[in-house]
């Protein structure tokens, strides 16, 4: 007679669950080793078995079969280690997510998420996005329209869970089934089992025509039709694409042809930071003495009327290199140690008047405004007095941009977790005690006044885009 146990419900895994945990905590202690806090409870453990037969229906039949990850994460959930079930949600989350940018497009995602000409150059085939971190994946992935705002705000969140609470921490008790479980349906529903769509589908059709066909005047005219329905940042990560191809120094001269044919309208759809950021690309060719790519840039800025927005000095392309720096250290792993040596070169690189080149002071604000309200986690204590000098020396220019920062939509993201949004309201608070401008003053009073709900959808508000758009 056979000695196995056969498990034919949940009821039934969760008594096994049950007698394992007892067993492996019990022959812990006969080891002399640890047997408290290894596991997580059981009545936890049971959350996440009751609750998963309704997430695994989100999956297709033909993706079950090979969902070996989900046989991992139950494996795991039921074993007690929650820290190792997240790895396995991230790991197959991140794998997805790459698949979905190979079959997108490559280049548009290089040229959308990488802003570094050096680093840029670097990163030619699929095989190169395990060059990027993980946080640049998911940014990339929001950047070109493979995830959406949501999917973006719930993932960018469970990649810092990932990061504070799995096996690297000693805190997966932290964790909770019905946390794991949302998790997972989170992966499922937005990565996983969900396909690009919409504009992003169009991007791929336009950019498949820029590279394959010879557009006349009238094909152009149908692309660009579709160029200007485009979400205004799906517009601006194009207008980068289209730039790096017309530059790239292979660039055959149809491609280059049909590309003058639809920059015009990206051009004139993107804010002024992307078109000083590519003026700052010419300036970069320039002074590394990359003549064709030079040229090239300067065809295309003089196609689109971009020649006004080359930067006056090199210092700009400095400074630009060191906002990056910080901006990369602030988001990645261990921000809290890694940014102080980045600011502190930051900050030494800011006259006393406070004055930054016009095409990277979004940027400089964002970045150093970002660094300050933290991540939620809280700040980098050793980095406060650089940020509290850089932001003593903003003028009337760099406030400007920190009422406008609400429009951009990973920094709405960042102010809708509770600290962050609290630290914001209290450099508009500071803020407006140090301008005269009235459009400033009543931008600044509205982010005081807004609730914690109603903050990071400011910038989306009728009337204060109106607010803002008086600047002009």
């Amino acid at each position: 007679m056979s000695n196995e146990i056969v498990i034919t419900s949940q009821d039934q895994v969760v008594t096994s669950v049950d007698q394992f945990t007892t067993g492996l905590t019990t022959y812990l202690g006969e080891l002399g080793l640890p047997n408290q806090q290894v596991l997580v409870p059981v009545t936890e453990r049971t959350r996440v078995i009751n609750n998963l037969p309704e997430v695994i229906t989100l999956i297709s039949p033909e993706q079950k079969s090979t969902s070996i990850y989900i046989s991992k994460f139950i494996a795991a959930c039921a074993a007690g280690l929650f820290d190792a079930a997240l790895n396995f949600i991230w790991d197959e989350t991140v794998l997805n997510l790459r698949k979905k940018v190979v079959q997108f497009d490559l280049e548009y995602f290089f040229d959308s998420v990488i802003t570094d000409e050096n680093r840029r150059s670097k990163l030619r085939d699929e095989n190169d996005l395990v060059k990027l971190d993980e946080w640049e994946l998911v940014r990339g992935c929001h950047m070109t329209g493979i995830l959406s705002d949501i999917g973006y705000k719930h993932l960018d969140y469970i990649r810092d869970m990932r990061n504070w609470a799995s096996a690297a921490h000693p805190n997966q008790n932290d964790l909770t089934g019905f946390q794991l479980v949302s998790w997972l349906e989170t992966c499922i529903k937005e990565v996983i089992g969900k396909e690009p769509e919409g504009p992003v589908i169009e991007i791929k059709r336009f950019l498949g025509s820029i590279r394959n066909n010879i557009l006349t005047a009238t094909d152009a005219q149908h692309i660009n039709a579709g160029i200007e329905h485009l979400p205004s940042d799906l517009g601006t990560s194009l207008l980068r694409t289209l730039f790096g191809m017309y530059t790239a120094q292979d660039a055959a001269a149809q491609l280059k042809t049909n590309i003058r044919f639809v920059c015009q309208k990206s051009w004139n759809m993107a804010p002024d930071s992307t078109k000083y950021e590519l003026g700052l690309k010419y300036a970069t060719y320039a002074s590394n003495a990359e003549i064709a790519r030079k040229d090239a840039a300067n065809e295309f800025l003089t196609a689109v009327g971009g020649l006004p927005y080359l930067p006056q000095d090199t210092l700009a392309v400095e400074l630009s290199e060191k906002i990056n720096n910080l901006y990369s250290a602030h988001i990645g792993f261990n921000n809290f140690h890694n940014e102080t040596s980045h600011a502190r070169v930051l900050d030494s690189y800011v006259s006393s008047t406070g004055a930054v080149p016009d095409s990277v002071r979004n940027l400089y604000v964002k970045t150093v405004v970002m660094s300050k309200i933290g991540n939620g986690h809280g700040i980098s204590v050793m980095s406060t007095s650089y940020y509290d000098n850089m932001l003593s020396k903003f003028g009337e220019s760099e406030i400007k941009e920190f009422v406008s920062l609400l429009k951009d939509r990973e920094f709405s993201s960042r102010v809708s977790l509770s600290s962050c949004g609290e630290g914001y309201k209290n450099l508009a608070n500071y803020f407006l005690q140090r301008t005269t401008n009235q459009i400033s003053q009543q931008a600044l009073n509205s982010i005081s006044a807004a609730t914690p709900q109603q903050l990071p959808n400011l910038g989306k508000d009728t009337r204060y885009i109106q607010l803002l758009a008086t600047y002009n």
